[in-house]
């Protein structure tokens, strides 16, 4: 590698070190900084928490969540065999709040 290639591949990285925190906000999610917030002041229960409950209630594979902040529940989505099973839980309390699918 020429003195010239190997000047140039530094200064690329040291611009990609440089903007990664830039990039890692503009890429941020408010839900997830509304969660951290409201985990840390004691507002919501903490996701891993939320889910082990939420999987303690249906016999079936996890294959997605989501936080609103809005109104502090969390949806986990199950699949069990050919079916869908979405499960609303309230973050403040841990309690089950409804449920669409068998």
């Amino acid at each position: 590698m020429s003195m010239r290639n190997a000047l140039a591949a530094l200064s690329l990285a040291t611009i990609l070190v440089a903007s990664a925190p830039a990039l890692a906000e503009r890429n941020r999610v408010p839900e997830q900084d509304a969660l951290r917030n409201g985990v840390r002041s004691g507002e919501f229960l903490p996701y891993q928490e939320m889910r082990s409950r939420a999987q303690g209630r249906v016999d079936g594979r996890m294959i997605g969540s989501e936080f609103d902040p809005g109104t502090g529940r969390y949806r986990f989505k199950f699949q069990r065999g050919g079916s869908v099973i979405w499960m609303d839980m309230d973050g403040r309390t841990g309690r089950e709040i409804g449920r669409v699918g068998q």
